[in-house]
């Protein structure tokens, strides 16, 4: 069920003002409506906040056959001298209302604060049900934060909390610049550093019940590079 397919195609974008790349990989893997039963029939999604993060939505663990099919996605991807440690792949479906969401939900986030964390979706559903988009913090000019940015990211949440926003993020406002944004298509992967700050693009043809054929579905995976 989990095969990378040997005719995926990769294109590379740099984020505007800055040296960061955003690697999309389309046609990833092999029997995509295979994986999407799975998503569909097999999987067991637990409740929000389950996983210990601000997902805004029901996750569960994918199997080993997919780990190892995304790792060797990684080795088919990237120069054989880079290795790559897989950490976690989520299957995720945004389930919270706008209305449901805390403060810290309506904002972009960071996976995490180190320059060789990384980060990927795999896109299980279309543009239709919203892709990926990429903010720029405005006050700091910050594009990605690590552990030394902690001022800023104190300074960020306190601005953020002030401006009272509501909903998902899916534009420009006072505090964050959306720079870039990848569209979703189907069995489509983007991989980016976990450090940029980012949100998933969730559109108004999005249902929030997990069963619903319009639930935005994709599998969120988090790797280290080790070299």
């Amino acid at each position: 069920m989990f095969s990378i397919n040997k005719n995926f195609t990769v294109s590379e974008s740099l984020i505007a003002d800055s040296e960061h790349k955003v690697i999309v990989i389309d046609n990833a893997f092999n029997d995509l409506d295979k994986i999407i039963d799975y998503a569909n029939t097999t999987a067991y999604f637990h409740p929000p906040g389950n996983d210990g993060t601000l997902y805004p939505g029901s996750r569960d663990e994918m199997p080993a056959p997919y780990y190892e099919a995304f790792s060797a996605l990684l080795k088919s991807v990237f120069p054989s001298s880079i290795e790559h440690q897989v950490a976690r792949c989520w299957l995720s479906k945004i389930t919270l209302k706008p209305d449901q969401l805390s403060p810290m939900q309506t904002m972009p986030h960071y996976d995490s604060l180190l320059h060789e964390d990384m980060a990927a979706v795999h896109y299980l559903s279309g543009s239709e049900l919203g892709g990926t988009n990429f903010y720029r913090y405005r006050k700091g000019k910050n594009l990605t934060l690590s552990k030394e940015d902690e001022p800023i990211i104190l300074e960020m949440l306190k601005q953020h909390q002030s401006s009272k926003a509501k909903g998902y993020i899916e534009q420009s406002n006072e505090v964050f610049e959306k720079v870039h944004t990848v569209e979703a298509q189907p069995n489509r992967v983007v991989i980016y550093s976990g450090n940029i700050l980012h949100s998933p693009s969730v559109t108004a043809r999005v249902e929030f019940d997990k069963k619903s054929a319009n639930s935005r579905t994709s599998i969120n995976s988090f790797f280290k590079r080790l070299n």
